[in-house]
């Protein structure tokens, strides 16, 4: 038996259903194989989709046609906006879903999508020499090979898996899932460098277990935005849950101390690096020993369920360790354990060895996504996989590969990161990585990224109706302001109306850069001066014009640097360049930039060590060369 594909997409976790999506999406015949399709979409750690950054790459995500935006809309339990204390570059959303529906919701929309297979089954390699040819299969206990030339691998924690609980080891990817020797062995079969990452989940708890009145309400805002674009709000028919926080105490903390060299962590039974983002409970309690407690929230996993995931408590200790420090916490001391907590160690493989499309410089046509490159989180997973998906089909077409620079999406900054400066340790997304993040905030995804979409055909026609209709308000209604002017004639008005007066004619736009000057304050000024103004009603429109206003001198200033920096990157660098043979350059630089292989000058100057004369050296003789 054999098939053939365009695209064969393994594993269909987060990452895995963007790849499979998006080619598909594009026209490609592809396939999705997995071990279960009862775990499509699994959500094998937190409920939620969204937090400081992560949010920013969800909505990149939706506006480049991704799925994990509309899905969570659709099946939202919990959501909150965050960063409302600081500048719009970091605001996002955070929501929680219903862990049974998100993923039966996915597998639907995989189920029903054109151009794409779902297959039950296991890859044990992938086939070709020189470049991917296909991939060996075992479906139904058979071998299989399937021809393709080009494959996409999501593998996520699954690669030569091992779970701890205290002392206690399972060979395993995560809780009821086995774990993947044989692709571990082709990667290294192909001079892939694999290191061991860990990372961790918590314990679930009964919520009817749990004293709700110790504990601070945290209720949802309804009022936050949608997290796709295709929608006005979410669309659950249902009052949102809230959550719910409470913290550690110096009770907890005797507790796990007195215990820490049970803990996997601890005992040196995890050879694997953890996330430095997100730590244990007992690694906190060790790197944070002045800290007197640790903020803890309980998390509703379901619709009409019982499980809760107890947030900030990852642990590898004992389940009877668990229990013992839980129940210390306020609100649960009478706690009932569903589920211990545990961690995962598996093989990554370093993201060095990839390009700026994902695909791997050791085999042409093999993708890597996901976890498997050294991320943690759903969203970072979402954001390479789309990433991986779009170019695995245009690399099967023989079209020109879809590149995203640091200054159009923070899905470029992490790939960008991935790609020149490699992981220590497991990597999360930080709006602190983003320098032009201004430039990037989660309000305006679709009008940096939508564009794009529909250009290689992942925008549907609804959602480029809505985009144009959108973007003709809110040009409208920054040409109403620009046109609109009052002068010092009007200071009077502006006075008795608690607004500093003016020195020349000016327009309502330059009002807006004012602090204390709102959207709200120009139509109430327009209105009491006789002028005419011409806004939209749309709140999204009305947000982006009234940010336009209020950063435009801040916005022009980072569109500056980023386009001073883009003149770097679009020096491109010939794939088979010697830096060995190029006099002045350091020893490091040499080394680095051998190894890495950056593809334009902008990403070698990333490169950690690289020196800045070592750069000018370089351009100079890249120009030369041009000159020639």
């Amino acid at each position: 038996m054999s098939l053939s594909f365009d695209v064969v997409v393994v594993g269909a976790g987060h990452a895995g259903i963007e790849a499979a999506l998006a080619s598909a999406r594009m026209g490609l015949r592809t396939a999705c194989i997995t071990l279960r399709l009862d775990r499509v979409g699994h959500l094998p750690c937190n409920c939620s989709i969204g937090g400081p950054a992560k949010g920013h790459i969800a909505r990149e995500v939706d506006a480049l046609g991704g799925q994990m935006g509309i899905t969570t809309d659709y099946t939202l339990t919990h959501i909150r906006r965050v960063g409302t204390g600081k500048g719009p570059a970091v605001q996002t959303i955070r929501a929680q879903v219903c862990k049974v529906q998100y993923p039966a919701f996915m597998l639907r929309v995989l189920q029903g999508q054109s151009n794409l297979t779902l297959i039950e089954g296991l890859v044990e390699d992938i086939l070709g020499e020189e470049r991917v040819e296909g991939v060996l299969a075992v479906i139904d206990g058979s071998p299989v090979s399937i021809s393709c030339p080009a494959v996409v691998l999501t593998t996520g924690t699954f690669l030569n898996g091992l779970c701890h609980e205290g002392e206690r080891q399972t060979v395993a990817a995560r809780h009821g899932d086995q774990a993947v020797q044989g692709l571990s062995s082709y990667l290294e079969r192909i001079g892939v460098r694999l290191r061991r990452f860990k990372t961790g989940t918590t314990p679930r708890v009964k919520l009817s277990s749990i004293d709700l009145s110790k504990t601070e309400i945290l209720p949802s805002e309804p009022e936050a935005r949608a997290v796709s674009y295709l929608h006005d709000r979410y669309l659950v028919d249902r009052e949102l849950y809230a959550c719910y926080q409470t913290r550690t105490t110096a009770a907890t903390h005797q507790v796990l101390s007195d215990n820490l060299q049970k803990s996997a962590m601890y005992s040196g039974q995890i050879e694997g690096v953890g996330p430095r983002y997100c730590p244990s409970i007992e690694d906190k309690i060790v790197r944070f020993a002045h800290k007197a407690s640790h903020p803890i929230f309980l998390e509703l996993e379901e619709w009409d369920g019982e499980s809760v995931y107890v947030q900030g408590f990852s642990t590898s200790l004992p389940r009877e360790v668990q229990m013992e420090a839980l129940q210390t916490v306020p609100g649960l001391a009478e706690v009932e354990m569903i589920r211990p907590g545990y961690a995962v160690e598996y093989d990554m493989a370093d993201p060095l060895q990839l390009g700026p499309t994902l695909m791997s410089k050791q085999m042409p046509g093999l993708f890597l996504a996901g976890q498997l490159n050294g991320t943690s989180g759903y969203e970072e997973a979402a954001g390479q996989g789309i990433v991986a998906g779009i170019n695995s089909a245009r690399f099967a077409r023989d079209e020109r590969e879809v590149v995203f620079p640091r200054d159009g999406s923070f899905i470029g900054v992490m790939i960008d990161d991935l790609v020149t400066k490699g992981v220590e340790d497991p990597y999360r997304m930080l709006t602190a990585r983003a320098e032009h993040r201004l430039l990037l905030r989660s309000d305006n995804a679709d009008q940096r990224l939508t564009p794009i979409a529909r250009e290689i055909g992942l925008c549907s026609d609804e959602r480029w109706q809505r985009f144009e209709t959108k973007m003709n308000a809110i040009d409208s209604g920054l040409a109403s302001l620009r046109s609109a002017f009052v002068s010092s004639a009007e200071n009077a008005l502006l006075e008795s109306n608690g607004w500093a007066g003016l020195d020349n004619r000016t327009s309502l736009f330059d009002l807006l850069k004012r602090p204390a000057f709102s959207l709200a304050d120009a139509e109430k000024l327009v209105q009491l001066a006789g002028l005419s103004l011409d806004l939209p009603y749309d709140d999204d429109a009305r947000e982006q014009i009234e940010l336009t206003g209020k950063y435009d001198g801040y916005i022009a200033m980072q569109r500056r640097l980023a386009d001073k920096a883009k003149q770097l990157d679009d020096l491109h660098i010939p794939k088979t360049f010697e830096y060995s043979s190029l006099k002045g350059l350091s020893y490091e630089t040499k080394e680095k930039l051998s190894r890495i292989r950056p593809t334009t000058v902008g990403q070698a100057s990333r490169v950690p060590g690289v020196r800045p004369s070592d750069i000018a050296l370089l351009i100079g003789h890249l120009r030369s060369r041009r000159k020639g």
